[in-house]
């Protein structure tokens, strides 16, 4: 799946996005490089263990903002410019990137638009579902399916009221048929 900020980083270079960390040179070893040609160094580095794993975050600063001459595009900040970058979540992107792009990746991702986007705008659009209303993994699990179900009897309604007017449409035909076969 795409992440967040997939087709921001996807968009072409222009002088209105220059200025965003996303479009920034990079070194060899995953540093940034600021639009003027300064290199970004580390201020600190901290573990964020909030979630399931732990992220070690890099706060990186360029130090060579006074007197440059992009500093009121660049930045608002008086010590420079700064950046927060996780390296191991780059690499979940740049394994993301590869996989999009690659011929099975469009594959899944046009069956995926077509399969299971559908489903759920239709569900919030035309259903009113737009939310979960019990808590819990099991309670959430229950609720998800009963909407499901009812997601299915409602196709399949609409599947079975389409082969009868059909039905209907054609019995129609073989009767104008025969009526003027017989006059």
């Amino acid at each position: 799946m795409k992440y967040p900020g997939y087709y921001e980083e996807s968009k072409k270079t222009n002088d209105k996005n220059r200025f965003r960390a996303s479009h920034f040179e990079r070194t060899e070893d995953g540093g940034y490089i600021c639009p003027a040609g300064h290199e970004f160094e580390v201020d600190k580095v901290t573990t964020d263990t909030r979630g399931i794993y732990a992220r070690n975050n890099i706060k990186l600063i360029n130090h060579h903002c006074d007197g440059c001459p992009f500093r009121s595009r660049c930045t608002k900040s008086r010590i420079g410019r700064s950046i927060n970058y996780c390296k191991e979540l780059d690499e979940f992107h740049k394994e993301v990137r590869k996989n999009v792009t690659s011929e099975e990746g469009k594959k899944l991702m046009f069956k995926r638009d077509n399969e299971a986007e559908g489903t759920f705008g239709d569900l919030k659009e035309n259903m009113g579902y737009d939310r979960l209303y019990r808590r819990g993994h099991d309670n959430v699990q229950m609720e998800i399916c009963l909407v499901a179900m009812g997601h299915n009897i409602r196709k399949y309604q609409k599947l079975k009221k389409k082969i009868k007017e059909t039905e209907e449409k054609q019995m129609k035909q073989v009767g104008e048929m025969l009526r003027l076969f017989i006059c």
